[in-house]
């Protein structure tokens, strides 16, 4: 362990990252662990103080190590915030990860409200019929920022009234790492009124106790969405090319 020679690739960061990271998929490192000095780490693999550094950086950025100043470099112990972490670091190197979160945001969200059909207490009804109230006299022009947090929690009010607190867990991981998107995908003109009414069919499907209208809802309202952002997307890539 830790007595490889890294070559001498595009980005010894990244070689370092996956080698370390290696380590902890195939158990060598576990939770918990203490990796070597900076100094022992980067004289067994042949490089730079520097690189390994950045290299700890980078796996301590997506949750995958810890670094204790003054005590050492550990690796972490997982928690659920993990998901989101990795799931971020993917979104902002891959455009094309965005597609795939929807994918699994729609199968989660739609099983999510149907189960909140069957389930949702009178107290969860509240809460939702108050988020899709307040957001109605919102200008979403003026806050952005105040409406994807309304659009937030009527999403994650919904996987929490499915009363699965998996799909309710994975379902926050996802909107946690997503509010950026969020924010600037409900500055698009139009986005933000349609989603308003989206969520409203979904929420009286809720209350009507309507499992298979509430999934059906939920379904179109997110590939509503994704719509939106692939013509966004294919809009913006026209742009580029036209500059260049």
């Amino acid at each position: 362990m830790f007595n490889n020679r890294i070559g001498r690739g595009e980005s010894l960061r990244n070689e370092v990252a996956g080698y370390i990271k290696n380590l902890i998929n195939t158990g060598q490192l576990k939770s918990g662990d203490r990796l070597p000095t900076e100094r022992d780490m980067a004289e067994n693999l042949g490089v730079s103080r520097t690189v390994i550094r950045d290299a700890v950086k980078t796996l301590a950025g997506i949750g995958l190590l810890e670094v204790k100043h003054g005590v050492g470099i550990f690796v972490a112990t997982p928690d659920g915030n993990m998901v989101g972490q990795h799931l971020s670091q993917l979104l902002h190197y891959h455009q094309d990860t965005l597609e795939y979160i929807y994918e699994v945001r729609i199968l989660l969200e739609k099983a999510a409200a149907a189960w909140a059909a069957e389930r949702c207490t009178p107290e969860e009804y509240i809460k939702l019929k108050s988020l899709l109230e307040e957001a109605r006299t919102i200008d979403e022009a003026d806050y952005p920022e105040r409406f994807a947090e309304l659009n937030h929690n009527f999403h994650l009010l919904v996987a929490e009234a499915s009363q699965n607190p998996v799909i309710a867990i994975l379902t926050e991981n996802i909107l946690d790492m997503m509010d950026r998107n969020t924010i600037e995908t409900h500055l698009i003109p139009g986005r933000a009124v349609r989603s308003i009414d989206e969520h409203e069919r979904v929420l009286t499907a809720i209350i009507e106790h309507k499992a298979d209208e509430a999934k059906k809802a939920m379904e179109q309202h997110l590939s509503s969405v994704l719509t939106t952002l692939r013509k966004k997307n294919n809009e913006q890539k026209d742009i580029e090319k036209f500059k260049n």
